[in-house]
């Protein structure tokens, strides 16, 4: 005993002292006989352990936290008669085991950790009250004390689809992929109609590079259960990865808000260093919602990677209602080095906007579509708020279908439908069955550059 003296000392002072372990509903035996588990303080490993959750407690366990734990049980009765029923019997698991769970689920985590160590102390085998401890410790960031629990609850009950997920849990939080994978595959073969565990599998699987099999398994998760966020937007970035651009962005919509979901696809692109597709979708996303503070950020740092942008020549000046004729020189000019081009004329952004998109519109007509879509998106990216951003998606995509180019014709109208005042929107949707049907038939008709 001389060597856990001082140890002894300090849990006494911690235990002294108010407020430390408030929440208490009854003291419960351990029975004898009992197998020994992880925090049996017998022992120096479990001494250890005894410790750790004693000052973990201490420390958890606040006034703010007893606050919390009054207010639910005045939200939620059916609580506070539960736990009034588990202080009156000692050997009450399903009151405690309901209440642990409540518990954990509100993030009330000191008050579940009693609730599971005092079901341990009813039926020291219980692996259900392992999985929980686990949990708890898993949250509060030991995972090696969330592993000893999960791993003793599959020993206890291999065939538990709940110790097999908090393992999986445990081995991702320590960035152990394979057996993670493992973990979720054995815990989804004893339920395969688990989306959790499918979406959890295919999101492994999707940063180890597999994106082939990560799809199969984030489709299955979501045919399942399609309001699964995490499964939803692990599609879509797999989906992005793999070069699906329109089909990541419906798998993003479908659980966020649309700016949120351009700027995922964004994050995506940056990961990928695809500077320019980054920097587009993150400038949708602030076109939808201009205080997306995140969106602001990723734009600055996407921006920063371009290269110098590429001059446009625009036509000469003329009156709003005037429309230039094409330019006999290249529509893009790139600076050459070491030299510097005078600066464009000061004109009002508005004429610039006007005399750009008819200028535009001119060269669609003469079926010069190369050069429409190099003005149209020019002025996207210069003035992607601008009232004609969803008229200048059209004409690309109409551009797009002259030129024989289906697939980004679609991709096209599909973002005119995104403009919620659009004036485009059902010529856009018109124009997508046509490009859908085109498609299908495989025609590939060259258009006049």
């Amino acid at each position: 005993m001389r060597r856990y003296s001082s140890v002894i000392v300090v849990l006494v002072l911690l235990l002294s002292f108010p407020g430390c372990m408030h929440h208490r509903s009854v003291r419960v035996a351990r029975p004898s006989g009992s197998m020994n588990n992880s925090s049996d303080s017998g022992s120096p490993a479990g001494l250890s352990n005894f410790i750790q959750a004693t000052l973990k407690l201490s420390s958890e366990n606040t006034a703010a936290t007893e606050d919390a734990l009054k207010q639910l049980h005045k939200n939620r009765p059916e609580l506070a008669e539960m736990a009034r029923r588990a202080a009156a019997n000692g050997n009450d698991v399903d009151s405690r085991r309901l209440l642990a769970d409540a518990y954990l689920e509100e993030g009330l985590l000191p008050f579940a950790f009693q609730m599971f160590q005092e079901i341990q102390s009813i039926k020291p085998a219980d692996p259900l009250a392992e999985v929980g401890v686990a949990r708890v410790w898993d949250r509060w960031g030991d995972y090696g004390l969330a592993y000893q629990h999960a791993e003793r609850a599959v020993i206890l009950e291999p065939k538990s689809a709940e110790a097999l997920e908090a393992l999986g849990r445990i081995h991702l939080h320590r960035n152990e992929l394979d057996q993670a994978l493992s973990a979720f595959l054995s815990a989804s073969e004893i339920k395969p109609q688990n989306a959790s565990l499918l979406s959890n599998a295919g999101y492994i699987l999707s940063k180890r590079g597999d994106l082939l099999q990560a799809r199969i398994f984030l489709e299955r998760a979501v045919a399942i259960d399609d309001s699964l966020v995490e499964a939803r937007n692990n599609l879509g970035i797999v989906l992005a990865r793999m070069g699906e651009r329109d089909g990541a962005l419906r798998e993003f919509m479908a659980v966020n808000d649309p700016a949120a979901a351009f700027n995922n696809l964004g994050v995506v692109y940056r990961e990928q260093k695809r500077w320019s597709e980054a920097r587009d979708a993150f400038r949708r996303a602030l076109v939808l919602d201009p205080a997306h503070s995140k969106a602001k950020t990723n734009l600055a740092e996407a921006e920063a990677h371009m290269p110098l942008p590429t001059i446009i020549n625009l036509p000469p000046i003329k009156e709003r209602n005037e429309v230039a004729a094409a330019p006999k020189r290249p529509l893009t000019v790139k600076a050459e080095a070491g030299r510097t081009r005078a600066p464009l004329p000061a004109v009002k952004k508005d004429s610039r906007i006007s005399i750009a998109y008819s200028d535009a519109l001119v060269r669609f007509r003469a079926r010069h579509y190369n050069e429409a879509i190099d003005i149209l998106q020019w002025l996207l990216l210069q003035y992607p708020g601008d009232i004609l951003a969803s008229n200048c998606e059209y004409w690309i995509g109409e551009s797009y279908f002259g030129l024989a180019d289906y697939k980004e014709a679609y991709a096209a109208f599909k973002r005119v439908t995104f403009y919620s005042s659009s004036t485009k929107k059902n010529d856009a949707v018109m124009m997508m069955r046509r490009a859908a049907i085109k498609q299908r038939q495989g025609v590939r008709t060259k258009g006049i550059a």
